[in-house]
């Protein structure tokens, strides 16, 4: 008897020691390898907008309000204004999301319940490998907390307390998060109402209740009293005389919009960017073909159903997930693919929780009948779809080393190179050009803004035609007497007879396709001589 305990024990040291290993090694070489891909990978302008929100603010009541028509709450820029007290490096916010990602994985890879071929396929998928680590956003900090609450979610029983504190940082972070954080707390209080009558799932004080609550709505107020300030638009839809054509053709708008909202669950779940050219982000192939794209979205929603039918609570909060991130698309912002991800991060997280709840018997023989069979395939689909992410992710870093993210920082150094650094910048389009304001460490002047700037303030700009852009740096000629450094995100396609334009260089090589820089020098000409053309 002796004798079997030490073979058990030596056993379970040593199933503890491999996995110890298998996460060390796993966790090493997404360091490294990400590591390599953020030396080389060009910042675009989302990632700098934050960083110069954040450098540019003197305190943080001025970050805050500098936030007001970003969509975004503040934990992200907070993080970066404490960051860029110390250096106004860009760099520095790479490393820190590094270590984010970094720390993402390790949770991931030591705490959640699939098998080691999926950690692997999971760790170096499009998401978690390139979207949420190499590009450096406010998403993966998200997925942070909401990894920290699967992995903590079986305290519930003793206490919220956590669990409530994760929620209003996933509250505090992004729209989509927020969303989840939503859907996770209104999950909690669902299980709880389905149990409250069952005296042994509960076994914390009332006081761990109210103060998990207050700490949850002390976020929430946080979060909405950001995103409430943010500007919009309003935008009066034309009167039409024949009602019956317009409400048909509204009805059927409403409809095909519906459509390509749920088709966004499959370009989620299969993330297969389009390969003909290097402009691939942001890109699906099933975006040529939406009838394939809405089939396939149904599908995974109906397989996905039924895996979680057996687990109710699992269940409520994958349908209200959706729910929500689809509606917030639908309704108010259509987004990216780095949005839509947010579904399938959904999905990762259901998998998860799913480990801590047994089978909810039903009379819906069907129903159990296909959650058995697929319960028994689970790890064969959930495979083959993280095959898909990985190769993915593969192709997305590979392309990122090999070809220019943004222009940007070879402009920068080009202008560096060239000493033309202490040049007066004209950048147009402003929020394409705007990179190079943090790169440069200085203020540009944007013609669409009127007025020297960095960071884009959205409320403030409006957008020029080229004739008008010329107008605007003519007149900026005229008062400083000084060269200006013209940046443009397009070619010239206007002649001057005042002004004399000398085509310096252009870069024209990036995966953002709109992050394309032609460089000019424009001189003031005296009066009466005639244009040069463009050298």
């Amino acid at each position: 008897m002796e004798t079997s305990s030490r073979k058990n024990n030596l056993l379970k040291n040593l199933v503890f020691k491999n996995h110890s290993i298998f996460t060390f090694l796993l966790v090493s070489v997404f360091l490294i390898v990400s590591l390599i891909g953020i030396i080389n990978h060009e910042m675009w302008r989302d990632e700098l907008q934050a960083w110069m929100i954040a450098r540019d603010s003197s305190s943080l009541r001025e970050l805050f309000n500098n936030l007001k028509d970003e969509g975004h709450p503040g934990l992200w820029h907070t993080c970066l204004y404490i960051i860029t007290r110390f250096t106004h490096n860009p760099t520095a916010m790479q490393f820190f999301h590094l270590l984010v990602a970094t720390l993402v994985i390790y949770i991931f890879v030591e705490y959640s319940p699939f098998n080691k071929l999926q950690k692997l396929l999971f760790t170096f998928g499009y998401f978690p490998f390139f979207e949420y680590s190499i590009i450096s956003r406010n998403y993966n900090l998200g997925v942070l907390f909401l990894f920290l609450f699967c992995k903590i979610f079986i305290t519930r029983h003793h206490s919220y307390l956590l669990l409530s504190i994760l929620l209003s940082l996933m509250l505090n972070t992004n729209v989509y998060v927020m969303i989840l954080g939503s859907s996770l707390a209104i999950t909690l209080y669902f299980e709880y109402i389905l149990n409250r009558s069952q005296n042994s799932f509960y076994t914390g004080t009332k006081k761990d209740i109210v103060f998990s609550i207050i700490i949850f709505i002390l976020g929430l107020i946080l979060a909405l009293s950001q995103l409430l300030r943010v500007s919009t638009v309003s935008v009066t839809a034309p009167v039409d005389n024949n009602q019956v054509i317009t409400h048909f053709h509204l009805i059927i708008n409403s409809i095909k919009k519906i459509a390509d909202t749920i088709s966004l669950i499959s370009n989620s779940y299969i993330p297969i960017p389009q390969i003909v050219n290097y402009h691939f982000w942001n890109s699906n192939i099933f975006v040529t073909i939406p009838k394939i794209s809405l089939l396939f979205s149904i599908t995974l929603l109906f397989l996905a159903i039924c895996i979680f039918i057996r687990k109710p609570v699992v269940l409520f909060l994958y349908l209200i997930g959706n729910f929500g991130i689809l509606s917030f698309t639908y309704i108010k912002f259509w987004g990216q693919l780095r949005h839509h991800g947010h579904l399938f991060i959904l999905f990762i997280v259901c998998l998860w929780l799913c480990n801590y709840y047994n089978n909810f018997e039903n009379n819906f023989h069907l129903f159990k009948k296909i959650n058995i069979f697929l319960v028994s395939q689970k790890d064969n689909f959930i495979t083959s779809i993280l095959i898909i992410h990985f190769l993915a992710g593969c192709f997305a870093f590979s392309m990122d080393l090999a070809y220019p993210f943004s222009a940007s920082k070879d402009v920068a150094n080009f202008i560096n190179k060239n000493n033309l650094n202490n040049a007066l910048i004209v950048g147009s389009r402003d929020y394409t050009v705007s990179p190079l304001a943090a790169l440069l460490d200085k203020k540009i002047y944007y013609p669409e803004s009127d007025t020297f700037g960095s960071f884009i303030v959205w409320s403030q700009r409006k957008t020029l035609e080229s004739q008008q852009v010329f107008e605007k740096v003519n007149k900026i000629a005229m008062l400083t007497k000084n060269n200006i450094l013209l940046v443009l995100n397009s070619p010239v396609d206007a002649k001057r007879q005042d002004l004399k334009i000398s085509q310096l260089s252009n870069f024209n090589k990036s995966i953002v396709a709109d992050e394309q820089y032609y460089l000019y020098l424009v001189q003031e000409k005296p009066f009466g001589i005639q244009s040069e053309p463009i050298q």
